[in-house]
């Protein structure tokens, strides 16, 4: 259907919806109050729809305009990034590349692969990312960076997941712990005696999702701890008596190779991981440059042990 919409409308749309306030929201896009409200309520006019419910004291989105906020911000962070692209080209930096990746794929394989990447491409900037699986599916969901390097955890229906490599869980633990001495691998039932030592990790990390899914299977559904990354294990670990479930690579980022690792067995289990990018959604060539680069250094990495290549 024929509409007025521009980006006029979207950004002061989404202004408002971000300060819950039409005063802040003119003094963002520099305008006046009038100018902004008379923009919301061409788009209201326009879509059919109340986008605001607004009393004295506050402005909130109506439960119909929810969905258009998160689809207009993405929209808008998608075509500023266009733009910002552009400026890059004009200004002979070729452009600018963003990536998010688990801390263990950014240790790994993401820096290896950029120097290879930087000789062909010496003038285009880098925004990296580290977070864990839930945050970086967003990110590339919404158009935040050009591509991930994660686990499938989210797994949304926008997204494609390329499948890269894989690598075995394990029991990271203590050196005064008791599976310290064991000459491995550890049995999951081995590991259920010591349930009460278990550090987890939050929900929102593919390997605090396999905590939840599989070590119940082991009666180890209730933490005593948990932490919400990866990078906090360390120093939990390092209090004694504590043992953690994680992937190799996981224990080899975060130092925790100077402790205790034991593959874990019968059953092994492995977490995936994925290039994740947005469907439907072209790279531009210096995204695409950086994705060969990673391709090449994952085929020279020397592979440890625990560790296979998928796809």
């Amino acid at each position: 259907m024929p509409t007025n919409i521009t980006l006029r409308h979207l950004r002061s749309f989404v202004a408002v919806a971000d300060t819950g306030s039409f005063t802040r929201a003119a003094e963002r896009l520099f305008l006046t109050q009038s100018s902004l409200s008379s923009t919301i309520h061409q788009l209201e006019a326009d879509i059919g729809i109340k986008l605001f419910d607004r009393t004295t004291r506050s402005v909130t989105l109506t439960p119909a305009a929810h969905h258009l906020h998160q689809r207009s911000a993405a929209l808008l962070q998608q075509f500023d990034a266009v733009v910002s692209d552009l400026k890059a080209v004009a200004l002979q930096q070729q452009g600018h590349v963003r990536i998010a990746a688990a801390p263990s794929v950014l240790v790994w394989l993401l820096i290896p692969a950029l120097p290879r990447f930087q000789d062909k491409y010496p003038q285009v900037t880098l925004s990296i990312r580290e977070g864990g699986s839930a945050e970086i599916e967003r990110r590339v969901r919404d158009g935040e960076v050009d591509f991930g390097l994660t686990s499938r955890l989210s797994n949304y229906a926008e997204l494609d997941y390329s499948p890269l490599f894989r690598d075995r869980y394990g029991v990271a633990c203590s050196n005064d712990h008791p599976l310290a001495v064991v000459p491995g691998p550890v049995r999951w039932s081995q590991v259920s005696a010591y349930r009460d030592d278990l550090v987890g990790l939050a929900s929102d990390t593919q390997v605090g999702s396999v905590h939840r899914r599989t070590l119940q299977q082991f009666d180890l559904a209730e933490h005593r701890e948990e932490v919400s990354s990866s990078a906090s294990l360390y120093p939990m670990l390092q209090l004694g008596r504590r043992i953690s479930i994680l992937p190799m690579l996981t224990a080899q980022t975060h130092q925790l190779d100077s402790l205790k690792f034991l593959f874990l067995d019968e059953p092994a289990i492995y977490r995936e991981l994925f290039l994740v990018t947005r469907r439907l959604r072209s790279m531009s060539s210096t995204a695409q440059g950086l994705l060969q680069a990673l391709s090449i250094t994952l085929r020279e990495q020397t592979l440890p042990d625990g560790v296979e290549l998928v796809g």
